[in-house]
């Protein structure tokens, strides 16, 4: 039996240690304007019942996306 879409929780990965980025924050980084996490959050927002972010810097910027966001609890970004 299919899973209903709106028992499913999405969540967009952005927790990492930015090591291949020099320490740029990939997921804020702007792709036409937008972040790159918004736009993950904005494609798979139809497709699940709630959608959330996995972060563990800039909070607050990924906060100004009106979903919940929850940091690693595991040291050293293990997710």
């Amino acid at each position: 039996m299919p899973l209903d879409p709106v028992s499913i929780t999405g969540v967009v990965l952005a927790g990492g240690r930015c090591a291949r980025m020099g320490g740029v924050d990939k997921g804020l980084q702007l792709f036409g304007g937008t972040p790159l996490a918004l736009h993950a959050l904005r494609r798979l927002k139809p497709q699940v019942g709630q959608v959330m972010v996995n972060a563990n810097r800039h909070l607050t910027d990924y906060a100004a996306f009106h979903v919940p966001v929850c940091s690693d609890t595991l040291p050293d970004y293990a997710g």
